[in-house]
């Protein structure tokens, strides 16, 4: 929940949507190399998976 000012939350959902952007268009890149999917905490592209670790992402190469 914010507690800061209207300002401050309008700065941080303007960040939070220009991010948004920055990740969909580096997901349609790999796509390109092949299909990806998305589950609760996982995203799994080509020969890659993409993790909620803790409190962060990680990205893994896929050796199955």
């Amino acid at each position: 929940m914010h507690t800061g000012s209207p300002d401050e939350l309008r700065h941080k959902e303007q960040r939070a949507a220009q991010i948004a952007a920055q990740i969909a268009e580096l997901l349609n890149h790999l796509e390109q190399c092949g299909p990806v999917t998305a589950n609760t905490g996982r995203i799994t592209g080509c020969a890659v998976t993409i993790r909620r670790t803790g409190t962060r992402w990680t990205a893994t190469p896929d050796r199955s």
